[in-house]
């Protein structure tokens, strides 16, 4: 009888020996608990489905900072995404919806819209700002700042120009950016179709390298400085008038980020 006791219990014993590592083994060993990942946005994103921006709780203090390098002279250009299989009509009706957002800040008029391609919506919305940008531009007679680019205007169809009070600003604060980082910057110079187009590509250089050389006086390496030509064959206007000429006789200046 005591055999027969002691075996049932060595019985119970395996058993439950047997259920409680299969639990282990299926549990513990075999599937670990993988938590859901939560998916964090930035400030803004937009609705993939409209051009509604959708802003959250570190949208007060981005606007702040973007108000906070506000100045005088200067307006804010808002580049407003436009996504795969939309047009850049979409891009401009985001930006203007985020115009908006700035009424209470800003007066309207020195608010700008541009657009520009963002990629998938979905998968771009892990990005800051969904491939939204913000940028304070200089807009005056002798400077026009793009997102991509500066354009610097020659008042006078001459080969010298004058430094005016907007033009050492500008290259007053080029020269401290370049100073402190390690961006390239190329300068290239155009012309009107006024003189041969021979000429006009080498003014066009010359004019570059004037611009090269007031960096260099400002105390830039020269070796971050690429000059180029295109002389007369890329006109942003007219040349049948003196204000058309004037928009062509230009250099533009593209900064280049390095590593």
């Amino acid at each position: 009888m005591k055999k027969t006791l002691a075996f049932i219990i060595f019985l119970i014993f395996l058993l439950l020996a047997w259920l409680s590592w299969d639990w282990y083994k299926n549990t513990v060993v075999c599937c670990p608990v993988v938590e859901e990942e939560v998916m964090v946005y930035g400030p803004i994103i937009f609705d993939c489905a409209t051009d509604e921006p959708i802003t959250n709780e570190q949208w007060p203090d981005k606007k702040m900072e973007i108000l906070a390098l506000k100045q005088a002279g200067k307006n804010l250009i808002i580049i407003g995404p436009y996504y795969d299989g939309e047009t850049e009509s979409q891009g401009l009706a985001r930006a203007e919806k985020v115009k908006l957002l700035f009424a209470n800040d800003l007066e309207l008029d020195v608010i700008e819209v541009d657009a520009r391609p963002a990629g998938d919506c979905e998968s771009t919305k892990a990005n800051l700002m969904h491939g939204s940008m913000y940028r304070w531009v200089t807009r005056n007679d002798d400077i026009i700042e793009e997102l991509d680019r500066t354009i610097v205007f020659y008042q006078y169809g001459t080969a010298e120009e004058v430094y005016n009070a907007n033009l050492q600003t500008y290259f007053n604060d080029l020269a401290t950016f370049l100073k402190d980082t390690n961006d390239k910057v190329i300068i290239t110079g155009h012309t009107d179709s006024t003189s041969g187009s021979e000429f006009n590509m080498k003014l066009g250089l010359k004019r570059a390298n004037e611009f090269k050389d007031h960096l260099v006086s400002l105390g830039v390496d020269p070796s971050r400085i690429e000059v180029a030509s295109k002389g007369e064959t890329e006109p942003r206007s007219t040349n049948d008038t003196p204000e058309g000429q004037q928009q062509n006789r230009r250099a533009e200046i593209q900064i280049i980020e390095t590593n």
